[in-house]
């Protein structure tokens, strides 16, 4: 799995680059965005933060050994011993996201995760993982890890279970909204997009301390596939794995690049919406529904403070790409910003269902948009060349 989370915010307004005198951060214009949206700039964070910007990732020290991360780290440590898997001890190191290398027992851990600065940065151009999510991840990278350590993909076993490893993976994978073959874990149904997926769900749910998943999934198929992880654990207690060590693929001492330049070529690589909101829909969303006079705030502040969790909620229930619906919230707080929308607190509430409901619709537009602009170009490049 790798897991960008990055959102398209701006930390300057100058030309679109990074500054090497300042460390600045600017983007290109998104799609249609309005001139009255006001970017988040650099001499707005944090002193601290700002006189990073410009340091060279591989410069500042990063450790998981120290920082915030070490808890975490020791405690998906300790689940794997009540496990009794004593050999099996995955290295975590420092990179740019959340994954595990095919192939490799590694698991590579968010830079931002280990130091305070960047955690800053992080949360006011993202949202920051907190301690749930964060073991979360961690399970599931270990779940590749195991599945890699003792190369149970190249079973037999685990084919007819979870399918062929060599499978196409993709990015926009049309999920099945409780699929009862599949665990819940990650936001998305994310054990949908691919059999090592799939496994590493399974292993995420089956090493979770309290999980009950003898009780949950009892009398589904996706029990199946939870016996086997308990079978195989039981079965691999006692043998060293077959690849002890792995390999990162990039560390932090590696990254010769500035913080800024970091985030500015990860925001470049984030997928782009195939369609984005409407103002028409926008202004309707947000009319004047109550008479007498109501206390009003701007709707791109509602969306501001809720964004965290109606991404997470969107993303969960519908499969599309984290990045895609921050994207398409950040496009509905510019619009709405721009056209001076207003909120009335009375009714919050449903303007919070209203918003929830037609980012959801947008982002299952996106994802079949995606998928046909996806197949398009597979088609055309299996089509044979006109004589």
């Amino acid at each position: 799995m790798r897991q960008t989370n990055i959102s398209l915010a701006t930390l300057s307004t100058a030309n679109p680059g990074v500054s090497p005198a300042n460390g600045s951060i600017t983007l290109p214009a998104a799609p249609q965005e309005t001139e009255a949206a006001s970017p988040l700039k650099a001499d707005r964070l944090p002193a601290e933060v700002q006189t990073i910007l410009a340091t060279r990732i591989c410069d500042l020290g990063l450790r998981i050994e120290g920082s915030p991360l070490e808890k975490h780290v020791a405690r998906l440590y300790r689940e794997l011993q009540q496990k009794r898997l004593a050999h099996f001890h995955p290295r975590c190191y420092l990179t740019d996201e959340w994954g595990c290398p095919s192939g490799e027992p590694v698991i590579g851990i968010p830079l931002y995760l280990a130091d305070s600065r960047l955690a800053v940065l992080e949360r006011e151009l993202n949202d920051l993982e907190g301690p749930q999510e964060i073991m979360m991840y961690l399970r599931h990278e270990a779940g590749h890890a195991f599945n890699y350590a003792y190369e149970l993909y190249r079973r037999e076993d685990w084919g007819r279970l979870f399918g062929s490893f060599r499978r196409a993976y993709r990015d926009d994978y049309r999920a099945v909204p409780f699929a009862r073959q599949f665990v819940t874990y990650l936001p998305g149904w994310y054990a949908q997009k691919h059999p090592d997926e799939d496994f590493a769900e399974t292993f995420a749910v089956w090493l979770t301390p309290g999980s009950a998943w003898r009780r949950k999934y009892r009398g589904t198929p996706a029990f199946a596939k939870l016996q086997y992880m308990d079978g195989i654990a039981r079965e691999m207690r006692s043998r060293p794995p077959v690849r002890p060590r792995g390999r990162p693929d990039v560390t932090v001492d590696e990254m010769g690049f500035t913080v800024a330049e970091f985030y500015e070529r990860t925001l470049e690589e984030q997928p782009t919406p195939a369609a984005l909101s409407s103002e028409n829909d926008l202004a309707e969303m947000f009319r004047p529904r109550l008479r007498g006079r109501g206390k009003n705030l701007p709707a791109a502040m509602l969306v501001r403070q809720h964004r965290k969790a109606l991404a997470d909620s969107v993303s969960r229930w519908t499969g599309v790409q984290r990045p895609i619906i921050r994207r398409l919230l950040q496009d509905i707080e510019l619009r709405a910003e721009a056209l001076r929308l207003k909120s009335d607190v009375r009714l919050e509430a449903i303007n919070l269902v209203d918003l929830a409901t037609y980012v959801a619709m947008l982002a299952l537009n996106n994802l079949e948009q995606r998928r046909k602009q996806a197949a398009e170009r597979r088609r055309s490049r299996e089509k044979p060349d006109a004589r």
